[in-house]
């Protein structure tokens, strides 16, 4: 089940002061917070660690922060996205919104406005969970939330970012083949993707649950295995 502590932030400000202050307040309330100042750093925070909820500013210095929510909306993530904006920055706020921002909130802004547009965020990923799970083989599921695949025991296994995003990818065309270009401009996005480094991610998965749980089409690509 989805706890509170289990919920991870990507926060993008620029202003030292006002990320601090906020990530503090969003600590106290049992949320993981990775907080940075710029759209690079946000970019590899994203990549290497799973992210529930992003919270940032929508103008940085020389960047715009709906760059990044494009980046996740061309990926077809889903990924709730709290924007904070000034009344000069309002411009702005159309087209955040047509790229599905779940709240905004306008500067200055108090502390229980912040608190309370993360419940409303994280009520309906509570709400969203319960259907999310995809049952798999061998009494194993896949728990999208908090993503981890749990065995016949109850017993949640940790995946890899890699990992998981592999196995999303695979049910999303569970239908299908999942060809290698695919994996490769998904899954390892700008960089090169040898055949061995697929297999090790694949073996990986399978060493974690069962042999049978990715299936290998030679010379076209892997599919995922739900009967």
């Amino acid at each position: 089940m989805l706890n509170i502590q289990d919920v991870s932030v990507l926060y993008i400000d620029a202003s030292t002061e006002i990320r601090e202050k906020n990530t503090l307040l969003l600590n106290e309330h049992g949320l993981n917070v990775f907080e940075v100042n710029n759209l690079s750093e946000a970019y590899a925070i994203f990549r290497k660690n799973r992210v529930d909820i992003v919270l940032m500013d929508i103008l940085l210095p020389n960047e715009s922060g709906l760059d990044f929510i494009r980046f996740l909306r061309q990926k077809e993530l889903l990924t709730p996205v709290i924007i904070t904006t000034s009344l000069s920055d309002q411009s702005f706020l159309l087209d955040a919104i047509n790229l599905e921002i779940t709240r905004y909130l306008l500067k200055p802004f108090s502390s229980n406005e912040l608190v309370n547009a993360f419940h409303h965020v994280i009520k309906k990923l509570f709400m969203r969970y319960p259907i999310n799970f995809t049952h798999l083989h061998d009494g194993y599921c896949y728990d999208p939330i908090n993503k981890t695949l749990n065995n016949f025991d109850g017993k949640s296994i940790d995946l890899s970012k890699k990992e998981y995003h592999l196995i999303e990818l695979l049910l999303s065309n569970r239908e299908n083949i999942t060809p290698y270009s695919v994996i490769e401009s998904t899954i390892w996005e700008d960089s090169y993707m040898s055949m061995d480094a697929l297999r090790t991610l694949v073996r990986g998965i399978r060493k974690k649950t069962y042999p049978t749980i990715i299936s290998n089409h030679n010379g076209i690509g892997y599919k995922i295995n739900l009967n």
